[in-house]
């Protein structure tokens, strides 16, 4: 019989040994442990891992790994740190374009109609003078 193939999205099962993926209650990244308890609901998936002689409860998926696994979850961080590096500069690249637009400046002023904006600076000037 076929080995079933297993990805980073496949729940762990009862005694599976799993490796930490960020530290989790005093219990080291890369620490090894083995699943005792597995809960949730549809994706919400929550373990209970002993490791070593610590056991600790309501682990997230996100937080444990395969060990045999652990180098494609790393790649997969680091994609995701670059994806939204990448995101993050393209949405500052398009609110500068938007704030040099000449347009008057851009931000909530541009959502403000112009009457109430004149209104607003006239009531100004007249309480400071």
């Amino acid at each position: 019989m076929a080995k079933k193939d297993l990805d980073l999205e496949t729940p762990f099962r009862r005694g599976e040994k799993v490796m930490a993926t960020r530290d989790i209650l005093g219990i080291p990244s890369g620490t090894e442990g083995k699943v005792q308890l597995h809960n949730g609901l549809g994706s919400w998936d929550r373990y209970w891992v002993l490791f070593g002689d610590q056991q600790v409860g309501q682990v997230d998926h996100n937080d444990l790994t395969r060990p045999y696994q652990h180098d494609e979850w790393l790649q997969l961080e680091k994609e995701k740190a670059e994806a939204a590096l990448r995101s993050d500069e393209d949405q500052t690249q398009e609110s500068d374009a938007a704030s040099s637009g000449g347009d008057g400046g851009g931000g909530i002023a541009s959502q403000i109609p112009a009457s109430i904006l004149e209104r607003s600076k006239a009531a100004k000037q007249r309480l400071l003078g």
